[in-house]
């Protein structure tokens, strides 16, 4: 119970952290702003569960404590990310909300134009790919996008993934 709380604890400390980071000082690359927070949490809560006497008492030995503790940490960091992304990067979400701070009802051009708080749909591909990019799963080359070595392994994953799943 005690790796529970600190893990709880830990967390709740690294998305306030991330939060207020993220605002103070905007990165033109959030997703690694996001992943090194969450791989901060991941290495404060060992440091802290060796560091001090335990913040609730220890009903099971401190290995299975600390373990269950870690997982729990692990779950809490994948669900905020999931959550992060997505609110940030989740193109119907987008959609609605930009159709709902719309003065009247929107046309599909309207919206495409509306996209991104009135940015349009060419700045979401721009962010996109500057994010695959940046990521490297592509390169550029005199303008043209191709998939980088690690862009075809995700690729072959994740289309193998799809065919196994039943999704076009």
């Amino acid at each position: 119970m005690a790796g529970v709380v600190l893990a709880a604890l830990v967390f709740a400390t690294g998305v306030a952290s991330h939060l207020v980071f993220s605002h103070v000082r905007p990165s033109r690359k959030p997703e690694r702003v996001l992943v090194s927070f969450m791989a901060a949490a991941a290495i404060v809560y060992p440091a802290l569960f060796l560091a001090g006497p335990p913040l609730a008492p220890r009903a099971v030995p401190p290995a299975a404590d600390f373990l269950t503790g870690l997982a729990a940490l692990g779950f809490l960091a994948l669900g905020y990310v999931e959550f992060w992304s997505l609110i940030e990067r989740s193109f119907s979400l987008r959609i609605v909300i930009d159709t709902a701070a719309a003065p009247a009802p929107l046309a599909a051009d309207d919206i495409a134009s509306a996209y991104g708080g009135g940015r349009g749909l060419g700045w979401m591909m721009e962010k996109r790919l500057e994010d695959l990019v940046g990521s490297g799963m592509l390169t550029v080359n005199v303008g043209r996008h191709s998939l980088s070595g690690r862009g075809r392994s995700v690729a072959r994953v994740f289309r193998a993934l799809r065919s196994v799943l039943g999704i076009r």
